[in-house]
Formats: structure tokens, C-alpha cells, sequence
């Protein structure tokens, strides 16, 4: 009686790891789908926060737009570079944050991320438009009349799935948006 108790035993055990095995397999995909989707989310915030922090520093000067561009390309890895749709730098507005003119920039794959130039020379790494909000434009001078500009910084990123094992299949965008005050001129 003891032995065939046995062996009712181990048949229970492969039908109960028949059922939990794939509801365990479900959890790891999804804390590593989750886990790599937050990465991502934190890289693209940092660089948002970054970006802005050096816009409000290099404030009307020329080449502001490539000195935030440059930075980025600094800091950021080649894959996350890879997967950058663009970067948008543009004036928020003073009482509500709400984006305005708005300079685009577009990386250019396989090219040296620190490398930006307006106009945009061959070799760059970076293109950008930098007609709607003129780095020569913006205000850091302060005034009672007129308050300094506040500069946003926002990147999207390119996200697809890395199992494509349901419900986590396909791709979507990350984007983060960080807005500052420019700093202003010390000596003018």
C-alpha cells in the first residue's frame, strides 16, 4: 500500500508543476519587461533634467542648442542614443509651463553623438532646427518688465518589448518633459 501511495504522489507533483510552471514563467517576463520599461523611463528622465540644466545654463548663447545636444550625447548610452526619436527645446510659457516655439533635433545614427554644429555639417552627430526659438532670442536678462524665459527640455524615446510575449508585445514612446528658468547674466 505504501509504494503505489508513492507513486499517486509523483503524478500530483508534475500535474502541480504543469500549472504553476507557466504562471512562473508569466511573473519573471513581466518583472523583466516592467523592470527594462522603467530603465527606460529613468534614462529618459534624466536626460530630460540634464538637457534643461544645461539649456538654463548656456542661455542666449549661439550655440545653446548644440551645447545641450552635445551633453546628452556625452551621457547617454549608443543604445538609448539609437533609440532617441528626438529631442524638442523649446520656450515654455511663463505662468502655465505649456510648450511653445519649439526647436527640434534628430541624432544622426553611426555619427559622433558630441559632435553639433548650426548648420549642421556632414560629420555630425546631431541636426537641429533652431529657426522657431532662436538661441540669440532668449531672454537672461532680468527686468520688471520682462521675466526671464523658461526653457524645456523634452525627449522621446523609442521603446518596443524585448519578449514580445503577450500582453507584452508591440512598441510604444517614452517621453519626459523637464522645463527650468534660464540663468540669468551675471555681467552684461
Amino acid at each position: 500500500m505504501g509504494t503505489k501511495r508513492r507513486r499517486e504522489d509523483r503524478g500530483a507533483t508534475l500535474v502541480e508543476a504543469a500549472i504553476a510552471m507557466p504562471l512562473l514563467i508569466l511573473v519573471v517576463i513581466g518583472i523583466l519587461e516592467l523592470g527594462l520599461a522603467f530603465k527606460d523611463y529613468l534614462t529618459v528622465s534624466y536626460l530630460s533634467r540634464e538637457g534643461a540644466r544645461l539649456g538654463a545654463l548656456a542661455g542666449n548663447d549661439a550655440d545653446a542648442d548644440c551645447t545641450i545636444l552635445k551633453g546628452l550625447g556625452a551621457i547617454v548610452t549608443s543604445g538609448d542614443l539609437a533609440r532617441i526619436n528626438r529631442v524638442e527645446i523649446y520656450k515654455a510659457d511663463n505662468s502655465t509651463g505649456a510648450q511653445g516655439a519649439t526647436n527640434t533635433a534628430y541624432y544622426q545614427t553611426g555619427q559622433d553623438p558630441t559632435l553639433c554644429n548650426v548648420p549642421a555639417l556632414p560629420s555630425d552627430g546631431w541636426t537641429v532646427n533652431s529657426s522657431a526659438y532662436p538661441p540669440l532670442n532668449r531672454n537672461t536678462s532680468v527686468s520688471a518688465t520682462q521675466p526671464l524665459d523658461i526653457i524645456g527640455v523634452r525627449i522621446i524615446l523609442d521603446r518596443s518589448w524585448v519578449t514580445n510575449f503577450p500582453p507584452f508585445s508591440g512598441s510604444f514612446q517614452v517621453n519626459e518633459t523637464t522645463i527650468t528658468r534660464m540663468e540669468p547674466e551675471v555681467f552684461e
